[in-house]
């Protein structure tokens, strides 16, 4: 899916290629001072807000597709889906930059109960110093399913019911109390999942940036990031995928019995914080760094068969701890791995 949102990012306009600011935009601090610059630099902002709103019952579906602008999508109550774009271009020449407002399009279409949301870049105008997005602001009703992809900007998606998929290549993804989230990658940006659910895999990504994951229910995970770390807490998951090039790897939750956990980093720690006394078999190694655990593991392969060891370090430690219910299984090339006792 990443590499789908690579290819998109490609297909874009150069004039799609500005910086995006925060989702919320008045509580960046830097903000008022990156618009005296942008104003200085490429001319008074001009902008111009559209706003429509379709009847689409309790549980329609929403589909986004933004090139570059911050997206935020709020559920509540009601039957009908309302979108604010607001359509924002600099150019030094203020003619030509109201012609290029007037140009750039927000398309929106609705049939039964989906909508569709379309921006629509004009065509020859990749010509330099032209900043252009559009910022959508949508509410939904809660049962809403919802889709949103971007390329330069952040994705924000809170109380949603129904399925969310939320990707942007250059921004931030956060999604949070929302229930049945499938998506939620970006490349280069970080990713936040507070609070939600899936009701199948849910996959967190980005290639640079961190995941940051908290407070979920779901049956299976799968969280990675190439250049930053992996930070999983208070959640509650069956089986566990998490892996990391180059950055930490940080899991403090309980295990579920019968759960499979598996976490693997190249050049980062990896360290296991465990809440609750179920069991699990260990099967872990590091490369060049140690293994540690402070729960007294049975070891199998290191040591006497039989022992019970607290406070083992080695380059590899595989046995059982408690009912061993759980499957524990940790890598790391040059990081060390820690398995502990969490302090929640």
């Amino acid at each position: 899916m990443i590499a789908g949102l690579a290819v998109l990012a490609t297909a874009a306009p150069a004039m799609a290629a500005v910086t995006a600011r925060g989702a919320v935009p008045d509580d960046n601090p830097r903000a008022g001072w990156l618009d005296r610059y942008a104003e200085v630099r490429q001319g008074p902002e001009q902008t111009d807000r559209v706003s429509q709103s379709f009847k689409v019952g309790a549980d329609g579906s929403l589909d986004l597709t933004g090139i570059s602008g911050d997206v935020r999508v709020t559920g509540g109550g009601g039957t009908e889906i309302t979108v604010e774009a607001t359509k924002r271009v600099r150019h030094r020449d203020a003619d030509q930059a109201r012609r290029l407002l007037n140009d750039l399009r927000v398309d929106m279409t609705h049939v039964g109960s989906r909508v569709e949301v379309r921006t629509i870049y004009p065509r020859n105008r990749g010509e330099r110093g032209i900043s252009a997005r559009v910022d959508y602001v949508v509410s939904v009703p809660a049962g809403t399913a919802v889709a949103v992809k971007s390329i330069s900007g952040n994705v924000l998606v809170t109380s949603v019911r129904g399925e969310v998929r939320a990707e942007t290549v250059s921004g931030d993804v956060e999604v949070s109390a929302t229930p049945n989230v499938a998506v939620a990658k970006t490349i280069s940006g970080n990713v936040t999942a507070r609070d939600i659910g899936s009701a199948n895999m849910l996959s967190l990504g980005t290639v640079s940036g961190t995941v940051i994951a908290t407070g979920l229910k779901v049956r299976a995970l799968d969280a990675g990031s190439v250049s930053g770390d992996v930070r999983i807490s208070g959640v509650q998951i069956e089986r566990v995928e998490a892996r990391s090039v180059s950055g930490n790897i940080e899991f403090d939750s309980p295990l579920s019995k019968g759960g499979r956990y598996e976490f693997t980093s190249h050049s980062g720690d990896v360290r296991i914080a465990l809440v609750g006394t179920t069991g699990f078999e260990l099967d872990a190694d590091t490369f060049s760094g140690s293994v540690r655990s402070d729960l007294p593991v049975t070891l199998r392969g290191i040591g006497q068969p039989g022992d019970r060891r607290r406070g083992t370090s080695n380059r590899a430690i595989r046995g059982s701890y408690g009912d061993g219910s759980a499957v524990l299984s940790v890598r790391s090339h040059s990081g060390s791995v820690v398995i502990t006792r969490s302090t929640r």
